[in-house]
């Protein structure tokens, strides 16, 4: 049977949307195909059979999900964001809660951490020496496999050549052997400051779950994968969870998804930065 003829990759995308909130392109779709011919052979199905199954499964669209999720990312990427990020929004943030002296951050797709502890580090830097603050930094990630890797925090090392050298020196100690490279671990202060969590973020059941209001919130390379329902319901569920004067960060060619009355874009800033007014 030739791929192209499934007459089930339809329903099956269909199924993705519905769960995950993804939108369908053609690499989306070549990408899927190559999931659907690997996890039909393993099974020892074929590839009808396998969609009929997975359109069947909540736990086999999960394992789909995983094999296609986009896991690209790096310490400190969009470094301009994260400049502005140390010396523009964090301070600002800190001196806008300095009475209470607490913030809540949100990594919203963490991958496999790198993002997470940057934005850890960015605090610690940040935070006023001598000041007694409490901080509380979620990070959420749809795959379970990221989520393990990310909890662990150790990394080779190329993964943190580009890291500034002060940075690199002040909050990463050598590890085991990472494969042929020599591994990297993020120091304990810094890993116990987040909690990684496994969340689907188009899941209505997740946001009944959220606790607290957040005033940083990074979603970078999210929204671009969405179809158009999801992308209003997500923008709209960030605004609900960002306190007022809270600050959300997507990736500059995601900016153009963020239209909400809440959200007022910050033009002083590169990349993209909303304030909830």
């Amino acid at each position: 049977m030739r791929r192209n003829n499934n007459p089930h990759i339809k329903p099956l995308e269909q199924a993705m949307a519905a769960r995950f909130g993804w939108q369908t392109n053609a690499s989306w779709r070549d990408t899927l195909l190559d999931a659907i011919k690997s996890k039909a052979d393993k099974l020892g199905l074929d590839e009808l059979s396998y969609c009929q199954q997975a359109i069947r499964s909540p736990g086999e669209l999960e394992v789909l999900a995983g094999l296609l999720c986009n896991s690209e990312t790096r310490f400190f990427r969009e470094s301009e964001q994260f400049e502005a990020l140390m010396t523009r929004v964090l301070p600002e943030l800190i001196s806008a809660r300095g009475k209470e002296r607490k913030l809540a951050l949100w990594s919203a797709a963490c991958s496999t951490g790198e993002e997470a502890y940057s934005l850890a580090i960015a605090l610690c830097e940040t935070l006023p020496e001598g000041e007694s603050w409490k901080t509380s930094l979620l990070a959420t990630d749809l795959r379970g496999p990221a989520i393990i890797s990310a909890c662990q925090g150790r990394y080779p090392s190329s993964a943190i050549r580009m890291v500034d050298p002060q940075l690199r020196s002040g909050y990463f100690v050598k590890a085991d052997m990472h494969g042929r490279e020599r591994g990297y671990a993020v120091i304990p202060a810094v890993r116990q400051m987040i909690a990684f969590r496994r969340a689907n973020i188009y899941d209505g059941g997740f946001w009944k779950n959220i606790d607290r209001q957040f005033d940083l919130i990074l979603c970078n390379n999210l929204l671009l994968y969405f179809h158009a329902l999801a992308v209003r319901q997500t923008v709209d569920r960030f605004a609900n969870v960002l306190k007022r004067g809270g600050v959300l960060m997507v990736m500059k060619n995601e900016g153009g998804y963020i239209d909400h009355a809440q959200l007022r874009y910050d033009p002083s800033l590169p990349g993209a930065f909303f304030r909830k007014v």
